[in-house]
This record gives C-alpha cells, sequence and structure tokens, in this order.
C-alpha cells in the first residue's frame, strides 16, 4: 500500500538536487573569491611589496572602512552617471534599433555612421566631448551613453529581424500593422536578443561614468582614483576599484534576475548540468 503521508510530504525538488545548486550558485563562487584573496594577501607579505606597489587586502579593507563615507558619496555621484547614462542609451538603442529593423532605406541613411561612431576610440572621443559639453555630471552622463548604446542597438536590429518568416507571412495575410506586427511576433521574439545586448551594455555603465570622471569631472569614483594614484595613495585607488567593481556586478546580476523573470521559457533558462 502506497504510503500517502510520504507522498503528500515528498519535496518536490530532492535534498541533493537543492544542495547541487546551492554549492554551484553561491558556495563555489564564494570559496573561490576568498580564496583568491588570501592568495594575493599571502603573496604580498612573503614578497614584501610596499603598499604603493600593491597593497594587501587587508590594507585595502581598512582603507575602506575609514574613508567610506567619502568613498560612498563619490559612488553615489558615479552610481547616478551609470544609471542615467545607461537609461538613455537603452531608450535611443530600442528606438533606432526599431527604426532600422523596420525600414532598409533608415538602415542605409544611419547604421553606417552609427558604426563609424562607434569604431571611433572612445579615448579619441573624450577630449573632444570635454570640449562641446564642458565638466561635470552631464559628461560623465555621456561617456556612459557613448559606451552602452552600440551593444544594445545591434542586439536589437538582430533579434527583431529573427523572427520567423513563415509568422510574419501569416500576420500580414491577416492584416495585421505593423505596430501589431512588432508587439505579436518581432518583439516577442527578438526579447533574448535585447536582453544579452543589455546584459553586456549594462557592465560598460560604470566603465563610461568612470572614464568621463578621469576626463570631464571633478567629482565620483573615476576621479577619486585618478587623484589617489597621482598621490601615491594606491590603497585609496584600489578602494574605489573595488567599489566599481561591486557595483558592475551588483548590475550584471540585476540584469541576470530581469532576464529570468522576462524569458523564464527561453532555452538559456534552463538547468544546467555540469
Amino acid at each position: 500500500m502506497t504510503d500517502l503521508h510520504a507522498v503528500t510530504d515528498e519535496d518536490p525538488m530532492p535534498r541533493h538536487a537543492r544542495y547541487r545548486g546551492w554549492l554551484g550558485s553561491v558556495a563555489l563562487p564564494l570559496a573561490s573569491l576568498l580564496g583568491g584573496l588570501v592568495l594575493w594577501e599571502l603573496t604580498v607579505r612573503w614578497l614584501a611589496l610596499p603598499s604603493y606597489l600593491l597593497p594587501a587586502p587587508s590594507e585595502i579593507a581598512l582603507v575602506m572602512v575609514e574613508k567610506w563615507a567619502i568613498l560612498l558619496d563619490q559612488a553615489r555621484y558615479t552610481a547616478w552617471a551609470a544609471v542615467a547614462g545607461f537609461a538613455i542609451a537603452l531608450a535611443i538603442s530600442l528606438v533606432l534599433g526599431a527604426l532600422i529593423a523596420a525600414s532598409r532605406t533608415v538602415e542605409r541613411v544611419i547604421y553606417v555612421w552609427l558604426v563609424v561612431f562607434h569604431a571611433v576610440p572612445k579615448v579619441v572621443v573624450a577630449p573632444l566631448l570635454l570640449v562641446w559639453i564642458g565638466f561635470g555630471l552631464k559628461s560623465s552622463i555621456i561617456f556612459v551613453v557613448v559606451f552602452t548604446f552600440f551593444p544594445i542597438l545591434v542586439s536589437t536590429v538582430t533579434g527583431l529581424r529573427s523572427a520567423d518568416p513563415e509568422l510574419l507571412l501569416l500576420t500580414r495575410s491577416m492584416g495585421a500593422s505593423r505596430w501589431q506586427t512588432l508587439r505579436a511576433i518581432r518583439l516577442p521574439t527578438a526579447l533574448p536578443s535585447i536582453i544579452a545586448g543589455v546584459k553586456v551594455a549594462i557592465t560598460l555603465a560604470p566603465v563610461g561614468a568612470v572614464v568621463g570622471e578621469f576626463v570631464a569631472s571633478n567629482n565620483g569614483l573615476g576621479h577619486m582614483l585618478i587623484q589617489s594614484v597621482g598621490n601615491l595613495e594606491v590603497p585609496t585607488a584600489f578602494a574605489a576599484v573595488v567599489l566599481v567593481s561591486a557595483f558592475g556586478v551588483l548590475v550584471w546580476y540585476l540584469a541576470e534576475y530581469f532576464e529570468a523573470a522576462v524569458i523564464p521559457w527561453h532555452a538559456s533558462q534552463r538547468t544546467r548540468e555540469d
């Protein structure tokens, strides 16, 4: 006879599967991070490296505690520039991507200029943007837009053009408008590609903000980093780098959660077996 209590109380996910999931997603990355920090600490102490050359993680942590208020204030400035610039880039890329995917004429007129602009090294553009826009938050935001819009644009165009031709013919035969076709067929098909471009671009947002602060700002973690290196305060510079990296990791995982929530049906969201 079947044990009804065992059936009703059975865990839908086996204990070993939950353990493996926790081990793979949390424990192993954390152990790898801690192991790398310990190795770094031991290497610095064993070789007796001076702090102006390579500070130990413990020294960087101490500086972060001592200067936490200043670091946090500068991080807010950098984060605001990164978020604002990325939002602008996202809006521009989606609109331009939809226009380019919908019209060959628009593609022939605009796309080549966008490719040329993207091919120009950002370091070359930086002094020109400084002359045109000046110092301040606006320059940092523009740098973020320049760094982030192209990956989203390319992924949007690619995704919108990857819709099934037979479905497109079917919707046209049923009298659907371009807007209805875009909303019902092209956009759902393009979502995985668009989100992939967003994930690439969102990690470039803090990079663009920091580069903008290198050139055209008296605030932010980028300015603090340049100033610290100039004064040979290398632990402080590393502390700024840690915060920038932490922000990049945070927005990456936010994009990962957004992807899982928006396209849970996609093949990329299936459980991967080692």
